[in-house]
């Protein structure tokens, strides 16, 4: 009797033994799980973060170049100046530019205002600034219409690469290639140019309370173009902006993204160790 109680004791040690085993076991594999969580959770991946430190470099890089172009002296709005530059990399991106030049139309303007500046990226400087028509039909001082049909004697916003020059009936004039498909991308076919023109001058201005206009061309003073058109020629970027919410929100050219990582990859390092005036500046790019 006393043999058959101590095997049952023994069975009852071993079965609490192999338990106890057990549940140890268990809770240091929940142990090891919940430090492993924790370490994944204290050192969390670090794209997001570097993606965001990016993008605030890109914004702070274009406000620096818009203080030291002093645009806002010249009166070319931030806006205009920041849609501009996110197509002139998104174009440098693809190839398609030869120089590093960017003319800026900025079409929500009196044609009484010189509202085209030229802008000389490379040595970051601006050149010139200059009286420029819209097309006859798209509006009388203030341009309110575009299109992209022929015979609609309408300026058509967007980005263009310049082309090559020609004598033609008004003169030294440029070809122009729109980029924009739905938006400029009839320019060659409806003999869209740059040209110089008579009635771009400040006496038509003063006569009839507004600059002539063209039949969709940005013409330019007559005695000028030829310096404009030299400067400008063969492979530089023309932007004609106007704040129109369905191009800003469809133009390829206008990819945030795309212009951030070109500027991650090609800018950025030039930029490294200089300091940023962004946050000073952010009042003087309202414009």
């Amino acid at each position: 009797m006393q043999r058959i109680v101590l095997s049952g004791s023994i069975a009852v040690l071993v079965l609490l033994f192999f338990g106890f085993s057990k549940f140890f076991a268990t809770a240091s594999a929940t142990n090891s799980s919940l430090e492993s969580a924790s370490k994944v959770d204290a050192f969390p991946s670090k794209e997001p973060k570097t993606i965001e430190n990016t993008s605030i470099a890109f914004e702070n890089h274009i406000k620096d170049m818009y203080q030291k172009l002093k645009l806002k002296k010249a009166e070319l709005d931030y806006p205009a100046f920041k849609t501009a530059y996110v197509g002139y990399l998104n174009l440098q991106a693809k190839g398609e530019l030869k120089k590093e030049i960017l003319t800026i139309l900025d079409f929500t303007k009196s044609s009484r205002f010189e509202r085209m500046w030229i802008i000389d990226m490379e040595n970051q400087k601006l050149i010139r600034r200059e009286l420029v028509a819209h097309g006859k039909n798209s509006g009388h001082d203030m341009v309110t219409s575009f299109s992209n049909k022929l015979h609609s004697n309408q300026s058509s916003m967007g980005f263009y690469v310049t082309d090559s020059p020609y004598i033609g009936k008004n003169g030294i004039s440029m070809l122009i290639n729109g980029m924009d498909k739905g938006y400029n991308c009839q320019a060659r076919n409806r003999a869209v140019v740059m040209h110089g023109a008579n009635y771009v001058n400040p006496r038509t201005m003063n006569r009839n309370g507004r600059l002539g206009r063209s039949f969709g061309c940005p013409a330019v003073e007559m005695h000028k173009a030829q310096e404009i058109i030299d400067y400008v020629k063969s492979g530089s970027c023309l932007f004609i902006y106007f704040k129109d919410k369905k191009y800003l929100n469809t133009s390829k050219w206008l990819n945030l993204d795309k212009a951030t990582t070109f500027f991650a990859e090609n800018i950025q390092h030039n930029a490294v160790n200089v300091p940023s005036t962004a946050s000073v500046t952010t009042e003087n790019t309202n414009g």
